[in-house]
């Protein structure tokens, strides 16, 4: 499951980055909680497709998302742990970004119900329980 779990994932991130929200919303359950990075900038929690939309739509007047990666995942009862990088540049400064980072997902009926992100995929890994040994083993 965890192949299937990290594509919807992937799809997710691919129509954010692309611009394009909505169509990511085929791929999170109605009822969807995001949660960011508490000591971001832009963290909080958004909640249900509108929230969500809020939260995807204020990083893309801000800033140009120019790729989207994913590292090493694992899943730990369900939930999928996956490292992420992003790199974008502000549309105003014109620097360019990069944010490493990991989140912790849960699904529901194929589509992502949870989303907590998290600085580091080890914080990521201590949430569910899990050591970065852990996850070497």
């Amino acid at each position: 499951m965890s192949q299937e779990n990290a594509e919807i994932v992937r799809k997710v991130y691919a129509a954010w980055t692309s611009g394009d929200p909505p169509q990511a919303f085929e791929h999170l359950d109605p009822e969807v909680v995001w949660e960011a990075i508490e000591d971001a900038p832009d963290a909080g929690t958004f909640r249900k497709h509108s929230g969500v939309k809020r939260y995807m739509d204020d990083w893309l007047q801000d800033f140009e998302m120019l790729s989207f990666e994913f590292g090493q995942s694992i899943e730990v009862e369900g939930r999928l742990v996956m490292e992420q990088r992003g790199e974008t540049k502000g549309r105003g400064s014109g620097l360019t970004t990069v944010i490493n980072y990991a989140a912790v997902y849960t699904f529901r009926a194929g589509k992502v119900l949870t989303v907590k992100e998290y600085n580091t995929f080890g914080r990521a890994l201590e949430a569910v329980g899990l050591s970065e040994q852990d996850a070497a083993d």
